[in-house]
């Protein structure tokens, strides 16, 4: 982190609606300069002519991920802040030189209440009565309670750890797969990743939160789908290229697993033609499992925050290690 402090320093935002964020940071810190950026075809000259100290990097429609890119360029920049926890599309940094945060956790209990809310849904098949409602069909169908059913996550960080506390609650039995085994509160035990063929077999859901990395990239394939229960549920709120969609879709197809709740995909927004529209057993949201209401200003206070200190000269929070685990 840089140590010398300039009273000028320059912060870029990029978003497409920068308004959100440089309004009330302007006037919290009327000392800093603030530029905004809100296309992506001129984030590299916006970079260039600015030549920021420090960068918050939100993600959204009209800047995509690889829009972000220019930022790691810039000779100028020592902090980049990215709004939301993926940091992939980013691509290298060197850590030498640049300072990268994110907001993990921020929203973490909340994307937690939408997994807890997949696995209600999956398990009682919520899914399968509403399309019998649009079908005007009158069928009931028994259920198991959640109470001694086991939950695997595969990534026990923030979002895990929140998952985990939720599904404690309704009596599962939580497993975890980390990098770092220990124990952690409200999960049974926590397993090295090269554990994972042998857990497939023992988990009724597999919920996924991890990042995207080469070590994660198609995690779950061919081979690990195929040791997961006949009964069991898939749950991906991290990214769509942990799973190999391919192979998720002939699971899916042949009826090998019971179903899966997808929040991303390989391809955002899913293309039309997927097969995965026309499944029965999938539910499908569109990136959307933390988008709490206030999500922005959410952000927001967390970016705040982090610009105090920096500016105090203190530790940053969520400071990304680029040999972090999961």
């Amino acid at each position: 982190m840089s140590t010398a402090k300039s009273p000028r320093e320059k912060v870029l935002i990029l978003h497409d609606r920068p308004e959100i964020y440089v309004d009330g940071l302007s006037a919290r810190f009327p000392d800093l300069l603030f530029e905004t950026c809100t296309r992506a075809e001129d984030v590299a000259a916006t970079v260039e002519a600015f030549q920021p100290v420090i960068c918050l990097s939100l993600k959204c429609e009209g800047l995509p991920g690889p829009a972000h890119r220019p930022i790691m360029q810039c000779s100028s920049i020592r902090w980049i802040h990215v709004g939301g926890a993926g940091i992939e599309h980013l691509g290298s940094w060197d850590p030498a030189r640049v300072t990268l945060s994110n907001c993990a956790g921020v929203l973490s209990r909340f994307q937690a209440e939408t997994v807890l809310g997949a696995i209600l849904l999956l398990n009682f098949g919520f899914h399968r009565y509403l399309r019998q409602q649009e079908q005007r069909i009158w069928r009931n169908h028994s259920w198991q309670t959640l109470e001694g059913q086991t939950l695997l996550l595969v990534g026990v960080g923030n979002i895990g750890k929140s998952v985990a506390a939720k599904a404690k609650e309704q009596g599962m039995r939580v497993l975890g797969i980390r990098n770092t085994p220990g124990d952690m509160p409200n999960v049974d035990a926590v397993h090295p990743v090269t554990a994972l063929p042998d857990l497939l077999p023992e988990a009724d859901f597999v919920s996924l939160h991890v990042p995207v990395t080469e070590s994660t990239r198609h995690m779950i394939d061919a081979a690990a789908l195929a040791r997961m229960q006949p009964g069991a549920f898939l749950i991906n709120t991290a990214r769509g290229a942990v799973v190999d969609e391919a192979a998720l879709i002939d699971v899916l197809q042949s009826g090998a697993i019971a179903g899966a709740y997808l929040d991303v995909v390989a391809s955002e927004p899913l293309p039309s033609d997927s097969p995965l529209w026309g499944l029965d057993n999938v539910v499908i949201s569109p990136h959307t499992s933390d988008m709490v209401a206030d999500w922005e200003a959410r952000f927001a206070a967390h970016f705040e925050a982090q610009l105090t200190r920096w500016l105090a000269g203190d530790s940053l929070e969520n400071v990304i290690d680029p040999a972090r685990g999961y």
